[in-house]
């Protein structure tokens, strides 16, 4: 490796573990923050942050400060898809950082949700202000990589109920909260060989008894389209070339690939992802057509990994993206 990427690698690196980048959308605060995974396996850990930015420290007529707010932590656990909760509360300007399995003890690998409720009721409410981070460190107390948690708006008043209709599921569709993007794009990744690579899947159907199907179309650094498809249920975090091969080097090095040399002895591509259809295997439930789901990504080479969310699009998904509230 010549001396330049291993100075690009390294300041990549570096920004991973001080910068986690995200899609711009979810840089703003919200009510609703989703972590895409947190990893307590021995051989690693999870930093987990949240921070509240209401700088308000005035009273309300409940003798509370109006910058308050209680926060409900829903793990999904990965592998079975059973639930840990927890509340914190937030007072004005306060953040609070914990590692994963400190907070849930009871499992090792999944995703997790942040809901802001009122303090007084426990209700879900709007209140724009949340935001966070995670990152994610090996056996050894290294840090590997990073995400910021995406975002989303309630859409209600400042302080009103976020579940409009009561029925404890909190709708990513535009009305209660932001709605999900139809499609998610990974803006470009090297061929698998010399690089590993994973994709980590979300599926807001709102029920684990759905297997989500999503579609892919990859293309190589020279524009040549190919396709391919992945079912997962609830929450996966997998190697993208246990995806397809399509995304290994070894398979792009034979296709009609850019001749430009750029430096890095593998070629290159980018993937559009987008959900086809989700199936109750209990046979309880419709089939649902086009499912919302979020996605982020994780690449290492030569030893150095960066995570990020991806790119979404702007047009919204059909259906609502779907998550528990109260259970």
């Amino acid at each position: 490796m010549s001396r330049l990427i291993s100075v690009i690698l390294g300041v990549c690196g570096f920004l991973t573990i001080c910068v986690p980048t995200s899609a711009a959308e979810g840089r703003s605060p919200g009510s609703l923050l989703i972590y895409p995974i947190y990893d307590s396996n021995p051989s690693s850990g999870t930093l987990l942050s949240i921070t509240n930015t209401k700088d308000d420290p005035s009273f309300n007529q409940n003798t509370n400060l109006n910058g308050v707010v209680d926060v409900h932590f829903i793990y999904i656990d990965g592998d079975y898809w059973t639930e840990f909760n927890r509340y914190e509360r937030l007072t004005p300007n306060d953040t609070f950082s914990i590692v994963a399995s400190a907070h849930n003890p009871n499992s090792e690998i999944g995703f997790l949700y942040c809901i802001a409720l009122s303090p007084v009721t426990r209700e879900p409410i709007a209140f724009n202000w949340l935001i966070g981070d995670e990152i994610v460190a090996d056996g050894s107390g290294n840090w590997l990589y990073g995400f910021d948690a995406i975002a989303y708006k309630s859409l209600s008043p400042e302080g009103d109920a976020s579940d409009l209709d009561l029925d404890g599921r909190l709708a990513l569709d535009g009305t209660e909260y932001e709605a999900v993007p139809d499609t998610i794009a990974i803006s470009s990744f090297l061929g698998i060989g010399p690089t590993e690579a994973d994709l980590i899947l979300v599926s807001l159907v709102g029920d684990s008894d759905y297997q989500t199907r999503v579609d892919f179309e990859v293309f190589n650094d020279n524009e040549v389209e190919f396709s391919a498809t992945y079912v997962f249920r609830c929450w996966i975090a997998v190697s993208v070339d246990n995806i397809d091969q399509v995304f290994t080097n070894s398979f792009l090095l034979t296709t009609n690939v850019d001749p430009r040399d750029n430096g890095l002895a593998q070629t290159s591509g980018w993937v559009r992802i987008d959900g086809d259809r989700a199936i109750d295997v209990v046979g309880n439930g419709p089939r649902i057509e086009d499912p919302p789901f979020l996605a982020a990504f994780r690449q290492s080479l030569s030893g150095i990994s960066t995570g990020h969310l991806l790119h979404e699009s702007d047009a919204d998904n059909d259906v609502p993206g779907i998550l528990d509230a109260l259970r």
